[in-house]
């Protein structure tokens, strides 16, 4: 058992890798072991829910997995028992809404939402870099792991084992929208997520949230013209995606490495949260601009041009730009292209299209 903070803290868990370990506790659990089980990252209820049980997701290696293969190995109890109680609860949230998933206790959506980003991570240092090297280079090393150990450590919550004072806001800044919802389940899911900084984007029928996973509050006050106007519409899959890229870059160009102090004993850790600081930051427009070309899947110079970029969600004035539904294609200043989901359509041949 290697020497980290959880070995410190916490010394019947750890943070392990590999194939037979669970990914909560770190516990051996082989094939063929009464204690193994294997934990969807995106459960499976909401695979049913949206119809995406036989959906294909991209690697990082542009290999094709289907959702429902999105496995990690977990130990009877943290799967059955700690995160089964926690998946409850965000279910029957997700059932009754947007207000009712927003009003969710903050401990439980800290723990769904993390226990996604963080098992995605450890999915893809399961899986190797290259298809034809099977025993090779992981899509995600152990070190890159080993960089979220502390995120790692806020999860062992869900059994009670970390906790975290003041109770308020905990760990994660959590930012929801509500959105457009279509018939097709491939228009009804979207997620993002970045390697390097712990924040996710997910959005799921009505309800898109964007949680900064170790933002402590920081950033839920933040005012833009942009995310203020989203906040009173449904959002378009397109709007949806630059409101992402918003807090995403706000969030890098900020991002600070708090330290905390544990206190432990008997096997049980607690977080001393202290004041997040300020989210502040500089806001460059070409280095914005750079993170929205890649979600909307167009080149720079699509988007960006002479120091101007520009918004889907509402014009320099704050009024929105409300899309009726997800036939609505959004289209570049700077270029006859769509932005994403659109951004491989051709406009040449689509006259009178609603542009931003």
């Amino acid at each position: 058992m290697p020497t980290d903070i959880h070995h410190h803290f916490l010394k019947a868990r750890s943070q392990e890798f590999g194939p037979d370990r669970c990914f909560i506790c770190g516990c051996h659990v082989p094939e063929g072991s009464p204690l193994r089980t294997v934990e969807h990252v995106f459960p499976k209820w909401l695979l049913h829910e949206l119809n995406l049980w036989n959906g294909t997701v991209h690697q990082l290696n542009d290999e094709l997995l289907q959702y429902r293969q999105l496995t990690v190995p977990c130990c009877l109890i943290c799967n059955g028992r700690d995160l089964s109680a926690v998946e409850a609860r965000v279910k029957a949230a997700f059932l009754a809404g947007i207000e009712a998933f927003s009003t969710l206790d903050r401990r439980d959506l800290f723990i769904w939402l993390g226990k996604i980003y963080y098992g995605l991570l450890y999915k893809e240092s399961l899986r190797p870099r290259f298809v034809k090297e099977q025993a090779g280079e992981r899509l995600v090393p152990e070190s890159q792991l080993q960089s979220v150990s502390f995120h790692h450590f806020l999860l062992q919550s869900a059994g009670g084992f970390v906790s975290w004072e003041p109770e308020g806001p905990g760990p994660a800044s959590f930012h929801f929208f509500e959105c457009l919802d279509d018939d097709e389940p491939g228009r009804r899911f979207d997620y993002m997520d970045d390697i390097y900084v712990p924040i996710i984007g997910l959005r799921m029928g009505r309800i898109g949230v964007v949680c900064i996973l170790q933002d402590w509050g920081r950033s839920e006050g933040v005012q833009q013209l942009q995310l203020n106007a989203a906040r009173g519409m449904k959002l378009h899959p397109t709007q949806f995606r630059e409101v992402y890229a918003r807090l995403s870059y706000m969030t890098k160009v900020s991002w600070k490495d708090k330290k905390h102090m544990i206190i432990g004993g008997d096997d049980k850790a607690l977080v001393i949260a202290g004041d997040p600081g300020a989210f502040v930051g500089s806001f460059v427009l070409e280095e914005y601009a750079q993170t929205l070309s890649h979600l909307w899947g167009v080149p720079l110079e699509a988007v960006y041009r002479e120091g101007m970029t520009f918004s889907t969600i509402c014009d320099q004035f704050g009024s929105p730009n409300v899309a009726a539904d997800h036939d609505v294609i959004f289209t570049a200043p700077y270029g006859p292209t769509g932005l994403w989901p659109a951004h491989r359509i051709s406009l040449a041949n689509l006259p009178g299209q609603p542009g931003p």
